[in-house]
Protein backbone atom coordinates (compact mmCIF):
# COMPACT_ATOMS: atom_id res chain seq x y z
CA UNK A 1 0.00 0.00 0.00
CA UNK A 2 1.29 3.43 -0.93
CA UNK A 3 3.05 2.09 -4.02
CA UNK A 4 2.69 5.42 -5.82
CA UNK A 5 4.43 7.46 -3.12
CA UNK A 6 8.01 8.66 -3.16
CA UNK A 7 9.24 5.72 -1.05
CA UNK A 8 6.68 3.26 -2.45
CA UNK A 9 7.90 3.77 -6.01
CA UNK A 10 11.42 2.71 -5.05
CA UNK A 11 10.18 -0.21 -2.93
CA UNK A 12 8.21 -1.63 -5.85
CA UNK A 13 11.16 -1.25 -8.23
CA UNK A 14 13.79 -2.90 -6.03
CA UNK A 15 11.67 -5.50 -4.22
CA UNK A 16 10.26 -6.71 -7.56
CA UNK A 17 13.77 -7.96 -8.30
CA UNK A 18 13.50 -10.38 -5.35
CA UNK A 19 9.79 -11.03 -4.82
CA UNK A 20 6.45 -11.24 -6.57
CA UNK A 21 5.03 -7.82 -5.75
CA UNK A 22 1.37 -6.74 -5.84
CA UNK A 23 1.42 -2.92 -5.63
CA UNK A 24 -1.64 -1.01 -4.44
CA UNK A 25 -2.03 2.69 -5.19
CA UNK A 26 -4.16 5.54 -3.92
CA UNK A 27 -4.75 7.36 -7.20
CA UNK A 28 -4.71 4.61 -9.83
CA UNK A 29 -5.45 0.94 -10.30
CA UNK A 30 -4.98 -1.41 -8.59
CA UNK A 31 -6.40 1.03 -6.06
CA UNK A 32 -6.74 0.80 -2.29
CA UNK A 33 -8.17 3.57 -0.12
CA UNK A 34 -6.90 2.65 3.33
CA UNK A 35 -9.71 4.64 4.97
CA UNK A 36 -12.28 2.24 3.48
CA UNK A 37 -12.59 -1.07 5.33
CA UNK A 38 -13.87 -2.87 2.22
CA UNK A 39 -10.70 -1.90 0.35
CA UNK A 40 -8.55 -3.55 3.03
CA UNK A 41 -10.28 -6.82 2.04
CA UNK A 42 -8.15 -6.73 -1.12
CA UNK A 43 -5.13 -7.55 1.07
CA UNK A 44 -6.78 -10.79 2.16
CA UNK A 45 -7.74 -11.65 -1.41
CA UNK A 46 -4.08 -11.51 -2.54
CA UNK A 47 -3.01 -13.84 0.33
CA UNK A 48 0.41 -12.19 0.78
CA UNK A 49 3.30 -13.37 2.94
CA UNK A 50 4.33 -9.77 3.61
CA UNK A 51 2.30 -6.55 3.57
CA UNK A 52 4.19 -3.25 3.30
CA UNK A 53 2.26 -0.25 4.61
CA UNK A 54 3.87 2.86 3.10
CA UNK A 55 0.66 4.86 2.66
CA UNK A 56 -0.40 7.85 4.71
CA UNK A 57 -0.66 11.59 5.16
CA UNK A 58 2.94 12.76 5.47
CA UNK A 59 2.80 16.56 5.15
CA UNK A 60 3.70 17.63 8.67
CA UNK A 61 2.04 21.05 8.51
CA UNK A 62 -1.16 19.77 6.88
CA UNK A 63 -1.47 17.17 9.64
CA UNK A 64 -1.18 19.95 12.20
CA UNK A 65 -3.88 21.97 10.44
CA UNK A 66 -6.25 19.10 9.61
CA UNK A 67 -5.95 16.87 12.67
CA UNK A 68 -9.16 14.89 12.08
CA UNK A 69 -8.08 13.99 8.55
CA UNK A 70 -4.61 13.00 9.78
CA UNK A 71 -6.23 10.72 12.37
CA UNK A 72 -8.54 9.23 9.74
CA UNK A 73 -5.69 8.44 7.34
CA UNK A 74 -2.74 7.63 9.61
CA UNK A 75 -4.34 5.95 12.64
CA UNK A 76 -7.84 4.55 12.12
CA UNK A 77 -7.01 2.19 9.20
CA UNK A 78 -4.31 0.42 11.21
CA UNK A 79 -6.91 -1.64 13.11
CA UNK A 80 -8.33 -3.15 9.89
CA UNK A 81 -4.90 -3.59 8.29
CA UNK A 82 -3.55 -5.47 11.30
CA UNK A 83 -6.67 -7.64 11.43
CA UNK A 84 -6.31 -8.51 7.73
CA UNK A 85 -2.62 -9.39 8.13
CA UNK A 86 -3.29 -11.54 11.21
CA UNK A 87 -6.02 -13.37 9.31
CA UNK A 88 -3.68 -14.22 6.43
CA UNK A 89 -0.62 -14.71 8.70
CA UNK A 90 1.24 -12.00 6.79
CA UNK A 91 4.09 -10.00 8.27
CA UNK A 92 3.17 -6.32 8.38
CA UNK A 93 5.97 -3.86 7.58
CA UNK A 94 5.07 -0.33 8.67
CA UNK A 95 7.01 2.87 8.01
CA UNK A 96 7.17 5.29 10.90
CA UNK A 97 9.21 8.42 11.46
CA UNK A 98 12.07 10.01 13.38
CA UNK A 99 9.65 12.78 14.33
CA UNK A 100 8.17 10.65 17.13
CA UNK A 101 11.15 11.90 19.19
CA UNK A 102 11.38 15.43 20.63
CA UNK A 103 14.88 16.11 19.28
CA UNK A 104 16.45 17.01 22.60
CA UNK A 105 19.38 14.58 22.31
CA UNK A 106 19.64 13.00 18.83
CA UNK A 107 21.01 9.63 17.69
CA UNK A 108 17.97 7.93 19.16
CA UNK A 109 17.89 4.18 19.69
CA UNK A 110 14.87 1.98 19.12
CA UNK A 111 14.03 1.74 22.82
CA UNK A 112 14.30 5.46 23.58
CA UNK A 113 11.08 7.03 24.84
CA UNK A 114 9.06 8.86 22.14
CA UNK A 115 7.78 12.37 22.78
CA UNK A 116 6.16 13.75 19.60
CA UNK A 117 6.03 17.53 19.22
CA UNK A 118 3.48 17.69 16.39
CA UNK A 119 0.29 15.95 15.35
CA UNK A 120 1.82 14.10 12.38
CA UNK A 121 4.32 12.46 14.73
CA UNK A 122 1.56 11.70 17.23
CA UNK A 123 -0.48 9.85 14.58
CA UNK A 124 2.54 7.78 13.60
CA UNK A 125 3.19 6.88 17.23
CA UNK A 126 -0.46 5.92 17.73
CA UNK A 127 -0.23 3.64 14.68
CA UNK A 128 2.95 2.07 16.05
CA UNK A 129 1.20 1.34 19.34
CA UNK A 130 -1.77 -0.31 17.62
CA UNK A 131 0.67 -2.50 15.73
CA UNK A 132 2.60 -3.47 18.85
CA UNK A 133 -0.59 -4.29 20.73
CA UNK A 134 -2.53 -6.19 18.07
CA UNK A 135 -0.20 -7.54 15.38
CA UNK A 136 0.99 -11.16 15.40
CA UNK A 137 4.03 -10.41 13.23
CA UNK A 138 5.30 -6.92 12.47
CA UNK A 139 8.25 -4.73 11.58
CA UNK A 140 8.22 -1.03 12.40
CA UNK A 141 10.84 0.82 10.38
CA UNK A 142 11.56 4.41 11.40
CA UNK A 143 13.04 6.46 8.58
CA UNK A 144 14.47 9.99 8.23
CA UNK A 145 14.60 12.66 5.48
CA UNK A 146 14.17 10.47 2.43
CA UNK A 147 15.98 11.18 -0.83
CA UNK A 148 16.62 9.29 -4.05
CA UNK A 149 15.94 9.18 -7.76
CA UNK A 150 12.57 7.89 -8.97
CA UNK A 151 12.34 9.22 -12.49
CA UNK A 152 9.15 11.25 -12.87
CA UNK A 153 8.33 10.68 -9.19
CA UNK A 154 11.43 12.46 -7.86
CA UNK A 155 9.90 15.89 -7.33
CA UNK A 156 9.14 15.19 -3.67
CA UNK A 157 12.81 14.68 -2.82
CA UNK A 158 14.63 17.38 -0.86
CA UNK A 159 17.70 16.70 -3.00
CA UNK A 160 15.71 17.19 -6.19
CA UNK A 161 14.26 20.47 -4.87
CA UNK A 162 17.75 21.79 -4.09
CA UNK A 163 19.16 20.70 -7.46
CA UNK A 164 16.27 22.17 -9.43
CA UNK A 165 16.27 25.45 -7.53
CA UNK A 166 20.02 26.01 -7.77
CA UNK A 167 20.07 24.94 -11.44
CA UNK A 168 17.53 27.69 -12.15
CA UNK A 169 19.58 30.26 -10.24
CA UNK A 170 17.05 30.49 -7.43
CA UNK A 171 18.08 31.38 -3.90
CA UNK A 172 17.01 28.83 -1.29
CA UNK A 173 16.71 29.07 2.49
CA UNK A 174 17.37 26.02 4.60
CA UNK A 175 17.83 25.20 8.29
CA UNK A 176 21.11 25.18 10.18
CA UNK A 177 19.50 23.99 13.42
CA UNK A 178 17.61 20.85 12.39
CA UNK A 179 19.65 17.64 12.40
CA UNK A 180 18.77 14.29 10.88
CA UNK A 181 20.28 11.20 9.29
CA UNK A 182 19.13 11.50 5.63
CA UNK A 183 18.32 8.18 4.04
CA UNK A 184 18.65 6.93 0.47
CA UNK A 185 15.43 5.19 -0.58
CA UNK A 186 17.43 2.47 -2.35
CA UNK A 187 18.99 1.59 1.03
CA UNK A 188 15.57 1.38 2.64
CA UNK A 189 14.33 -1.05 -0.01
CA UNK A 190 17.44 -3.21 0.40
CA UNK A 191 16.99 -3.16 4.19
CA UNK A 192 13.34 -4.27 3.86
CA UNK A 193 14.45 -7.15 1.66
CA UNK A 194 17.09 -8.35 4.13
CA UNK A 195 15.08 -7.79 7.32
CA UNK A 196 12.13 -9.76 5.97
CA UNK A 197 14.44 -12.45 4.58
CA UNK A 198 15.89 -12.83 8.09
CA UNK A 199 12.34 -12.84 9.55
CA UNK A 200 13.18 -9.93 11.84
CA UNK A 201 10.48 -8.58 14.12
CA UNK A 202 9.98 -5.45 16.19
CA UNK A 203 11.35 -1.93 15.69
CA UNK A 204 14.36 -0.96 13.58
CA UNK A 205 15.80 2.42 12.74
CA UNK A 206 16.54 2.45 9.01
CA UNK A 207 18.46 5.67 8.47
CA UNK A 208 21.52 7.07 6.78
CA UNK A 209 25.00 6.71 8.22
CA UNK A 210 25.64 10.45 8.59
CA UNK A 211 24.16 13.14 10.89
CA UNK A 212 23.65 16.44 9.07
CA UNK A 213 21.57 19.61 9.09
CA UNK A 214 19.40 20.51 6.10
CA UNK A 215 21.93 23.31 5.39
CA UNK A 216 24.82 20.79 5.44
CA UNK A 217 22.87 18.64 2.99
CA UNK A 218 22.25 21.53 0.60
CA UNK A 219 25.95 22.47 0.55
CA UNK A 220 26.98 18.86 -0.18
CA UNK A 221 24.35 18.63 -2.94
CA UNK A 222 25.67 21.80 -4.56
CA UNK A 223 29.22 20.45 -4.44
CA UNK A 224 28.25 17.08 -5.94
CA UNK A 225 26.16 18.59 -8.74
CA UNK A 226 28.55 21.52 -9.38
CA UNK A 227 26.00 24.19 -8.47
CA UNK A 228 26.32 27.62 -6.88
CA UNK A 229 26.63 27.31 -3.09
CA UNK A 230 26.26 31.08 -2.69
CA UNK A 231 22.54 30.72 -3.42
CA UNK A 232 22.07 28.68 -0.24
CA UNK A 233 21.10 30.91 2.68
CA UNK A 234 21.14 29.67 6.29
CA UNK A 235 18.07 30.19 8.46
CA UNK A 236 16.71 28.90 11.78
CA UNK A 237 13.53 26.87 12.09
CA UNK A 238 11.81 29.66 14.02
CA UNK A 239 12.36 32.05 11.08
CA UNK A 240 9.64 30.37 9.00
CA UNK A 241 6.97 30.21 11.73
CA UNK A 242 5.57 26.91 10.40
CA UNK A 243 2.32 25.41 11.82
CA UNK A 244 3.96 22.26 13.19
CA UNK A 245 6.88 22.05 15.59
CA UNK A 246 9.88 20.07 14.37
CA UNK A 247 12.41 18.26 16.56
CA UNK A 248 15.84 19.93 16.46
CA UNK A 249 17.81 16.69 16.38
CA UNK A 250 15.90 13.55 15.38
CA UNK A 251 18.93 11.68 14.05
CA UNK A 252 18.65 7.92 14.52
CA UNK A 253 21.19 5.33 15.63
CA UNK A 254 21.47 2.36 13.27
CA UNK A 255 23.56 0.07 15.50
CA UNK A 256 20.72 -2.46 15.75
CA UNK A 257 20.42 -2.52 11.96
CA UNK A 258 24.17 -3.11 11.59
CA UNK A 259 23.86 -6.24 13.72
CA UNK A 260 21.75 -7.71 10.89
CA UNK A 261 24.66 -7.08 8.52
CA UNK A 262 22.91 -4.12 6.88
CA UNK A 263 25.08 -1.11 6.07
CA UNK A 264 23.66 2.26 5.05
CA UNK A 265 25.34 4.86 2.86
CA UNK A 266 26.61 8.23 4.02
CA UNK A 267 24.92 11.24 2.43
CA UNK A 268 27.92 11.91 0.19
CA UNK A 269 27.83 8.32 -1.06
CA UNK A 270 24.06 8.43 -1.50
CA UNK A 271 23.94 11.55 -3.65
CA UNK A 272 26.71 10.15 -5.86
CA UNK A 273 24.53 7.07 -6.43
CA UNK A 274 21.54 9.30 -7.10
CA UNK A 275 23.44 11.50 -9.55
CA UNK A 276 24.60 8.47 -11.54
CA UNK A 277 21.01 7.20 -11.70
CA UNK A 278 19.86 10.48 -13.27
CA UNK A 279 22.20 10.09 -16.25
Amino acid sequence: MGAGGFLGTKLVKILSEHHEVYPFYHGKEPKVDITQIQDIQKIIDVKPNIVIHAAGMTNVDLCETYKELAEKVNVAPMHSIVEACNKTKAKLVYFSTDFIFDGEKGMYKEDDTPNPLGYYALTKLKAENILKEKSDDYLILRVVVLYGYNGDNSERSYVNWVVNSLSQGKEIKTYTDQYGTPTLTDDIADAVNLLTKNDCKGVYHVAGAQRLTRYDMAIKIAEEFNLNKCLIKPILMKDLNLPAKRPKDSSLSIEKLKKQGILMHTFEEGIKIMRHQTK
